[in-house]
């Protein structure tokens, strides 16, 4: 007998995922009553299906030790233990999992259909949040500019046309979209029927707290001298704490112009309408209103000479 309902939950990255998956799994009964099974046995740690999701694809310093077929093979035994109708998979390291034969295979024989989950947020304030997630990344240790980041990743930060190839498959009425913002974890349960049963006072929720922006192009120039990450962890944890004791005024070096965030933004400001006209959004949810240059520490700056 069938499934109910494949949830596929596919990013983009940097717009809240982190802390949708860590109160999925806190949640996971809650989701449970809803018919909704959370695997247990394709999980990273934080709780995410990366596993599961690089199986298919692997990115960069991230790979998974399974095959498609392995993993598919995980899945369809937890599957048989529950008793719900549907599952939810969440990583915003999917791949367009539609281009596996065994993937569409498995989805024939054990599913009525697939709802396909898409969380973003403006391009410019995406792209910011994946740099800073990068420079700290141990595994990483981005060393290149915010321009070349974007450039690198121009085609990724394209939602509308990323979406169409789901669309295509699955349905337009098979994809849901969520814009960030600081209730996407309860925007996202909503969809579910589930409510958020909050950790913090004011309903916040940072699982993958960023490095300050402040420190992100010291940290570059100084992670370069790590010869492991661990060394590599040491240097960020000093930085951050040296530059504590730095005066705001001191943040003279740009990382990010007005004109060039206002420019990137603009390259997809009519897919982003697109987008928000087929799916009923808000565009000013998802197309920023003001900006401001990003600032930080120059990358050459001593800051041991401000140590108390």
């Amino acid at each position: 007998m069938k499934k109910d309902t494949l949830y596929l939950h596919v990013g983009w990255s940097k717009t809240g995922t982190s802390a949708i998956q860590s109160q999925v799994q806190q949640q996971s009964a809650s989701f449970a009553d809803k018919g909704i099974l959370y695997p247990q046995s394709l999980q990273w740690p934080d709780h995410s299906h990366h596993p599961f999701a690089l199986s298919f694809k692997g990115s960069g310093a991230y790979q998974s030790d399974m095959t498609p077929p392995q993993a598919l093979e995980t899945l369809r035994q937890e599957m048989e233990t529950s008793t719900a109708p549907s599952v939810l998979i969440s990583s915003e390291l999917s791949p367009f999992y539609f281009n596996n034969p065994k993937f569409k295979e498995f989805v024939e024989q054990h599913f009525e259909r697939v709802k396909v989950i898409f969380t973003v947020r403006p391009q410019s304030e995406l792209l910011l949040s994946l740099f800073n997630q990068l420079v700290k990344d141990p595994n990483i240790r981005y060393g290149g500019s915010l321009f070349s980041l974007a450039m690198s990743n121009i085609a990724w930060l394209n939602f509308h046309q990323n979406m169409r190839q789901w669309r295509d498959v699955v349905g337009p009425q098979n994809i849901i979209v969520i814009p960030y913002s600081k209730a996407v974890v309860d925007d996202f349960f909503a969809e579910f029927g589930v409510t958020v049963q909050h950790v913090d006072d004011d309903g916040s929720r940072t699982v993958n707290p960023s490095l300050p922006t402040r420190c992100l192009s010291v940290l570059q120039a100084r992670g370069r001298k790590a010869t492991d990450n661990a060394s590599f962890a040491r240097i960020r944890n000093e930085v951050i704490d040296l530059a504590s004791q730095v005066p705001a005024e001191r943040d003279r070096h740009v990382l990010f112009t007005v004109p060039e965030q206002q420019s990137l933004d603009a390259h997809f400001k009519q897919g982003n309408q697109l987008l928000a006209d087929e799916y009923g959004l808000d565009i000013n949810k998802i197309q920023k209103q003001h900006y401001k240059p990003v600032k930080g520490l120059p990358p050459g700056i001593k800051l041991e000479d401000f140590a108390k």
